[in-house]
């Protein structure tokens, strides 16, 4: 899932997809001029913690803004997201 604000170049991943999140953000952010940001989904919670640390090492070396949320929090709403299933 992607999504562009009028700030940020925001990729959503599956904390297991962690490093695919971080190629699309700043895949991203290069062709917007925006910047990169990641959102891990935290599917497993504690378990998913070693993913989140990865995830935020190599993000801070890339100067990439990075989020955490639960599955729960996700909305689909169709009438923004044609895409949404």
């Amino acid at each position: 899932m992607d999504c562009l604000t009028n700030q940020y170049a925001v990729e959503f991943d599956f904390a297991p997809k962690w490093h695919e999140c971080i190629g699309q953000a700043l895949y991203y952010a290069e062709k917007t001029g925006k910047q990169a940001t990641c959102v891990l989904i935290m599917e497993r919670g504690e378990r998913d913690l070693k993913y989140l640390k990865r995830l935020r090492n190599v993000a801070y070396k890339k100067g990439i803004k990075t989020f955490t949320m639960k599955t729960e929090h996700i909305i689909c709403n169709s009438d923004i997201n044609a895409n949404c299933k």
